[in-house]
């Protein structure tokens, strides 16, 4: 005979988006530049973060309807290690995706200073949300933004230059 099956309790408090594209908010950005020990209160059982950027995201408009709008969730952009210990900001990760994002030549332009906490804090960009996994049990934990889709919001001014040129152009074909 089989077992009977059972809804999940629901027991993920953060909140899980699906945003194919949502602009968002950093804020409350804090940053550890050395590993990080949590203990946790319940069961005592001890954590080691890796040195990140750690932040609320908040979605300032979702893409769609506007119910996820307001919906804030924290996010970890972490620094990698190299093999002999030190760490770093690697191009090639979510952390690396973001100073990319804030500074579009930060890894060819020397003259740019380390992305630090302020550069961050009210910064806002366009990228997907998706939902965030336990890589060991692969259940849902909340959401993360999807670190290979950042990117600027373009200023207001260039955005509705382009959309009034657009709209002149078709205007002008429509009257020939």
């Amino acid at each position: 005979m089989p077992l009977p099956r059972r809804k999940d309790a629901g027991a993920v408090e953060a909140p899980v988006l699906n945003l194919l594209s949502a602009r968002v908010r950093l804020s409350e950005v804090d940053e550890d530049t050395e590993p990080r020990t949590v203990i946790r209160s319940s069961d005592g059982k001890s954590f080691t973060f890796d040195p990140a950027f750690t932040c609320k995201v908040e979605i300032v408009d979702d893409g769609g309807d506007g119910s996820d709008n307001g919906t804030v969730f924290e996010e970890r952009f972490k620094y990698k290690q190299d093999k002999g210990g030190k760490w770093f900001l690697q191009e090639n990760s979510k952390l690396g995706a973001l100073a990319k994002t804030v500074h579009p030549t930060y890894f060819e332009d020397e003259t740019i200073p380390e992305l630090a906490a302020d550069d961050l804090e009210g910064f806002e960009m366009l990228c997907r949300v998706k939902p965030k996994k336990n890589p060991t049990t692969g259940a849902v934990v909340g959401s993360s933004i999807d670190w290979e889709t950042m990117r600027p919001v373009p200023p207001r001014g260039k955005a509705k230059a382009a959309a009034v040129e657009e709209s002149e152009a078709d205007f002008d074909s429509i009257a020939t």
